[in-house]
């Protein structure tokens, strides 16, 4: 860059930018949830897709592996992944339906589902305690974040 072009920043410090500000959130938040998790030896997207699919398991809903990616948003390649690694920790069992991985039916063992108690209930005061769900804008925040991700 030569010396006759301007650097024209949209703000006069980087905290300005909304967009700045939720990435510097939403990593602070995944610092902390990880300490929070690792106490039962889970990442936050290993806990996410426990959640998942013990959500799924409630609503009586068979579950596909393709649907836990679905719904958690998070890529088909990754998912298989921390299925794995779920698998391997003896928290989930993959049944094969077919050759194709996303037609596989994921379920909780129960140590998967012993777990998944133990670590919801710390991920739910951890959330109640960094977000502090008493603030006036919480309720908004929340519609505002889900009006948001259908984007994604």
């Amino acid at each position: 860059m030569d010396k006759n072009t301007a650097l024209n920043f949209p703000y006069e410090i980087p905290d300005g930018s909304v967009g700045f500000l939720l990435w510097q959130s939403s990593m602070c938040w995944q610092r902390h949830i990880n300490k929070v998790l690792a106490a039962n030896g889970l990442t936050y997207t290993q806990y996410v897709l426990l959640v998942i699919i013990g959500w799924l398991k409630q609503q009586d809903a068979k579950t596909y592996q393709h649907h836990i990616a679905k719904v958690s948003r998070i890529d088909r390649m990754m998912t298989s992944r921390v299925l794995a690694s779920l698998e391997r920790k003896k928290l989930v069992k993959r049944l094969k339906q077919s050759d194709d991985a996303r037609t596989n039916i994921v379920e909780l063992t129960d140590l998967g589902e012993t777990t998944l108690v133990k670590a919801l209930k710390a991920a739910t005061d951890a959330e109640h305690n960094f977000f502090d769900p008493s603030n006036v804008l919480g309720p908004e925040f929340i519609k505002y974040m889900q009006k948001l991700l259908p984007e994604c």
